[in-house]
This record gives structure tokens, C-alpha cells and sequence, in this order.
């Protein structure tokens, strides 16, 4: 085990070649570090396997290209007891949750359930894992067990966009970034999915160089390493990038309004345009009107809200810029196919038939 991993990863001269599109070493700092480094993943049911792999993935890469075992991982539970992932794979942890050992890394990962049961052995594990490890941090929506045991205090830190409104509304002291990862000192946080592989490539350049960790991101096909300034983008999917700017800049302008919605002249007048040619361009590029996709936008943050918080209906009408429930249920079950009450009861029945 490393004496300061965090400390060494940012002394390592590794930076990003944007010519290259790739990470390189300035001369002469290559680290010469042969030690193991071990990274501690506590996995709480109905974590992400994605998140997971997508992490462990690029190790394993690793340690084939350096031809020994330089990476080494170990899966814990809070009770030693198999876990089982979202999409149902079962995993037996590798080490007791009571262990001594000491970890590099050590991440808390979970996927759909943010509040799990044995809370009391969950942050007593967490407490000595802290003092344990290194960098200690979490993917996913690992962030919600470190903010209850007070870990992400006077921290930046992320977690995934889908599950930022229910934490927002558990603690809305804490600020959370709307970036892919963030490392601030020694607390790590990933947003999960295949960010995971970006922050493992990132430890992998740091130890064992810029060759290895874009060999490794070449096994996976990957064009890049994204860096931690990346942020997440859960409405600005790749269609969006090929749009003109002006219906950017409107979809933008909606995003950030959606509690008191703009009049669409307002909207226009943000994009630069009147509000005809702005109709025009949305119906040639999205066969819709801006009135109807501000609608759409709206009505799928209602369902984020439904699916991932406790806020009533009538909260959520008003978060979402709907004048009473009423009227949202109307409009909800015509683009969804049923009312809000029964899509939350889907829900929380889903949840409950994977978890048993």
C-alpha cells in the first residue's frame, strides 16, 4: 500500500494531451512505484453493476498489461452476507466488513437504494474505513450514506443526476456539483455508470503510467479519459449537440426554468430568434412545437421526482411549474399512459419485489 496515493496521483506530471486525445507524462515523472494498490468497494443491495465493473473492468486491464497483479480489489457488505445488484447479480463479498485491512481507495457503492437498513453497522463500518483507507469516497448514490454520517461536510462532491432532487431535499445544506467525478482531497465521488471507468483510468495513469491507462481505455474502446471538470448531462444528450445554437440556447433557457416557466417569446428572445422562425426550427429539427418540448421537459423532471423523492404531488406540480395536481395528472397520463399516483406505486412496488 501506497504511503499517500492522493498526493502522489497529483505530483505524477500526468496531463492531457488534447492533440493526442489522450493522458501524457511530462518527462522524468513517471512514477516508479511498484507496491499493490488496493481499492475497498462496499457494495450496498441493489448497487449498480454497471457502476461496479465498468470500475474493476480497467483494473483487471491493467494488471494484464503490466503483466502482475499492481491492482487488486476487494468487495465488502454491511452484513458479510452475499449482495445483490439492481439487475440481479449476486456478489460474495471478498472481505469482512469488520476487516483491519487497510485500503488506497475505498468507495461506497449503491444504486437504487439510497437509505438501506442497519444504518448503525453501515456507519460504524464507515468510520473505520475512513481511517483506513486513503482516499475514501463512493459511486452512484453512495453519497447519500457518507452525507448521513457527516463525511461530505465542508467536501465538493457528486453523485448521479437522476437522484439529485431526493438529495437536495435530505440535505439541502450541502451543495451538490454537477460534474461526472470529483476529488477533492482525500474524499473521491463518482456519479456512477461508466464515470467509474474514468476515475479507475485515472488512478491507473497515475501509478502506472499514461501508456497503460490508454492501452487500457483502447481495450474499451474509449476515445478518451473524460477529466473531472466533465460535467454530467442528463438533458443535453447527443442529439441536442447537433442543433442549432439558437434551440441550444431555448432548451437551455427551459432547463433552467422550470419551476416559473417562460412565456415563449421569453424563450425566443433568449435564443436570439422571433418566435415564429424558433417554431420553425423546432418542428423542422424535433417535429414539435417549443411549447409542447418545454411541456415534455417539465413532465419528465415530474416523473425524476416521482420516482426518486417523497415530495407529494401537489409540491411537485408546483416544482415543475403545473398549476395544480389536477391538471399535471391530466397532461402526465397523456404522455406517460397513467396518472403520477399509480407510476410512484409502480415504482416503490419495482423496488420492492427486486430487493426481496
Amino acid at each position: 500500500m501506497l504511503s499517500n496515493p492522493a498526493r502522489h496521483s497529483s505530483k505524477s506530471g500526468l496531463r492531457w494531451d488534447e492533440s493526442k486525445l489522450e493522458y501524457v507524462f511530462m518527462p522524468d515523472t513517471l512514477p516508479t512505484q511498484t507496491d499493490r494498490i488496493r481499492i475497498g468497494l462496499l457494495l450496498i443491495d441493489q448497487f449498480s453493476s454497471l457502476c461496479i465493473t465498468a470500475m474493476t473492468g480497467p483494473f483487471r486491464s491493467a494488471n494484464r498489461e503490466l503483466g502482475r497483479e499492481n491492482f487488486v480489489w476487494e468487495f465488502l457488505s454491511v452484513d458479510d452476507a452475499p449482495v445483490t445488484a439492481s439487475d440481479g447479480l449476486a456478489v460474495m463479498p471478498t472481505q469482512s466488513i469488520k476487516s483491519t485491512a487497510r485500503f488506497d481507495y475505498f468507495f461506497v457503492c449503491a444504486g437504487m437504494e439510497s437509505n438501506p437498513p442497519q444504518r448503525a453497522a453501515l456507519n460504524t463500518a464507515l468510520q473505520r474505513f475512513s481511517r483506513q483507507s486513503e482516499v475514501f469516497g463512493a459511486l452512484c448514490i453512495g453519497s447519500f450514506m457518507l452525507a448521513r454520517a457527516g463525511f461530505l461536510d465542508g467536501y465538493q462532491f457528486t453523485l448521479h443526476w437522476e437522484n439529485q432532487p431526493a438529495f437536495a431535499e435530505e440535505f439541502p445544506e450541502l451543495e451538490v456539483s454537477p460534474n461526472l467525478y470529483v476529488m477533492d482531497r482525500d474524499r473521491w465521488t463518482g456519479s456512477g455508470g461508466l464515470s467509474s471507468m474514468d476515475i479507475a483510468l485515472h488512478i491507473i495513469a497515475s501509478y502506472s503510467g499514461a501508456a497503460v491507462a490508454n492501452a487500457v481505455g483502447n481495450q474499451y474502446q474509449i476515445d478518451r479519459i473524460r477529466g473531472a471538470s466533465v460535467g454530467q448531462r442528463p438533458y443535453s444528450l447527443h442529439q441536442y449537440d447537433t442543433l442549432p445554437k439558437p434551440m441550444q440556447q431555448a432548451i437551455a433557457a427551459m432547463i433552467a426554468n422550470m419551476e416559473s416557466t417562460l412565456p415563449i417569446p421569453i424563450v425566443a428572445k433568449a435564443a436570439g430568434k422571433t418566435v415564429r422562425s424558433l417554431e420553425r426550427m423546432f418542428v423542422r429539427h424535433l417535429d414539435t412545437s417549443p411549447a409542447r418540448y418545454y411541456r415534455k421537459l417539465r413532465l419528465e423532471k415530474v416523473r425524476q421526482l416521482l420516482w426518486h423523492t417523497n415530495l407529494s404531488i401537489l409540491e411537485i406540480a408546483l416544482m415543475t411549474g403545473f398549476p395544480s395536481p389536477s391538471h399535471l395528472s391530466r397532461l402526465y397520463q397523456a404522455e406517460f399512459g397513467l396518472k403520477p399516483s399509480v407510476d410512484r406505486k409502480g415504482q416503490v412496488s419495482l423496488m420492492t419485489t427486486q430487493s426481496s
